[in-house]
């Protein structure tokens, strides 16, 4: 920690008396020097008095003000960082009165990561947060809704609905949106061709069948599926497969409906563990690992978060760009998952005030709102790096059209939003998904049987429900 840094730390009101004294010294800094500190906190200077409000600092000029911005803490996963820092730096040139510091974390460790800086009260003003976490966050009373803090009633109705539904708890709407997009089937019908397939699949059958035909043409690996047990996109990719199939993993009531085997779920995870078992399908851990593997050509189908779709037909990084489209999801409906990842304040923010408050408001609001009527944050997220929205506007935007058309065909990317949904979730089923995950991982792995992992996920579920309520 440097001197602005513990500035900042004691005018925020983070540091006892002894911390800024001890920690002042320990820089080096001189006894006025860790007066002024000791002032900003509130506390009295050894062996004097605190400045009277209004107060000059020492060596200031009568009558001057020392500006000090008010510091807020960012909590973000690790996904181009470096953008995330060129919109801080130049939000904070317009804002002027608030400073951001970022820390960013694995996605596969983010939601424990979160969880121990909130048990532990390590500094969050702001994070990103997701459906999947959001009811276990506030019932624990760690985030707040945002609608309590900005005027969002001007943004309601221009938020896609399975974004809107991924950010509100009990009735209350708890962020503005970093991204939302959908999951999708993907394909290269260049590659698929040259095996003897012209059409994308109409079900998951259907997938099955191509597949082995191109397997005995050659092609040793036609689908490529992204899993890892510590990856939650894992459990997002394989709902949109169950969603497909017209079904759901939990009734109106949250009791685990997957362990039938008539389900959906049931189903799709045993489709699933059988493409790897006869060797038409492999594993791979993350989506850049699967894109990779989809630009050496032997691989023809994946499942992925649309976004990878513009990665993968970049010019400048992939050698197949330009080869690779979206189909329709395989199956009895055609249905997708829809999600949003949004921007949270947090209870801490709060809890620190209303100057914290009001400036952490500030920030969601021109990061993910349009408070000079622009969506300026979203826009750059979805045309530089292809992430799909929750605003609705930006359907419109004559440079988002032109970004997306060169990477998507966006009617076929429209006609698959239209049927997007999001999936049910409470208080427990983030950390339910986590139990899902390891279930999953052993009978893809050939370890247990698909219905023997089912059965061990859903007494996962019934326990939580019983622990949590539903």
């Amino acid at each position: 920690m440097d001197e602005r840094e513990l500035f900042q730390e004691a005018l925020a009101g983070r540091l006892s008396r002894r911390e800024v004294l001890r920690r002042g010294l320990a820089l080096g800094l001189s006894y006025p020097a860790v007066a002024i500190l000791l002032a900003a906190c509130g506390a009295q200077p050894p062996g004097g008095s605190a400045s009277a409000p209004g107060a000059s600092p020492a060596g200031a000029p009568p009558g001057s003000v020392n500006p000090v911005a008010t510091q807020l803490d960012f909590v973000v996963w690790s996904y181009s960082v470096e953008t995330i820092q060129a919109n801080i730096k130049e939000w904070e040139g317009q804002d002027k009165a608030a400073t951001v510091k970022l820390s960013d974390y694995p996605w596969n460790a983010y939601h424990e990561t979160m969880v121990q800086r909130f048990t532990s009260n390590t500094p969050t003003d702001i994070l990103y947060n997701g459906g999947d976490w959001l009811p276990e966050f506030a019932k624990a009373g760690w985030v707040v809704p945002i609608e309590d803090k900005l005027d969002f009633a001007k943004y309601r109705d221009q938020i896609v609905g399975y974004a809107l539904a991924d950010m509100t708890y009990n009735g209350k709407a708890y962020g503005l949106p970093y991204y939302a997009d959908i999951v999708s089937f993907i394909w290269n019908p260049t590659v698929a061709k040259k095996y003897g397939v012209d059409r994308a699949p109409e079900t998951w059958e259907d997938l099955a069948e191509m597949a082995t035909s191109m397997q005995g043409k050659g092609l040793d690996k036609p689908v490529i599926w992204e899993f890892a047990q510590t990856l939650p996109t894992s459990l997002e990719t394989f709902t949109a497969m169950v969603m497909s199939r017209g079904g759901e993993l939990f009734d109106d009531a949250y009791d685990p409906i997957f362990e039938d085997p008539n389900s959906p779920g049931f189903q799709q995870l045993a489709f699933m563990a059988d493409s790897v078992k006869q060797g038409f399908a492999v594993i791979s851990p993350h989506e850049t690992d699967v894109a990779k593997a989809m630009n050496t050509g032997q691989n023809a189908f994946t499942v992925l978060y649309n976004y990878n779709l513009a990665a993968m037909n970049n010019k400048g990084t992939s050698p197949l760009a330009g080869q690779f489209e979206l189909a329709m999801m395989p199956g009895k409906t055609h249905e997708t998952l829809g999600f949003a990842k949004f921007y949270n304040m947090t209870q801490m923010a709060v809890d620190r005030g209303d100057e914290a408050t009001k400036a952490a408001a500030r920030f969601i609001e021109a990061f993910g709102g349009a408070p000079t009527g622009e969506y300026t944050v979203a826009k750059r997220w979805a045309v530089e790096k292809g992430l799909g929205f929750g605003q609705l506007p930006l359907f419109d935007d004559p440079d988002v059209q032109k970004s997306f058309a060169t990477w998507v065909d966006v009617a076929k990317l429209k006609e698959q939003e239209k049927i997007a949904r999001g999936k049910r979730q409470t208080v427990w089923t983030g950390i339910w998904g986590e139990k899902m995950r390891v279930q999953m991982g052993k009978a893809l792995a050939g370890e247990v049987s698909v219905a023997d992992a089912l059965k061990g996920a859903a007494d996962e579920a019934r326990a939580l429900k019983q622990q949590y309520g539903a």
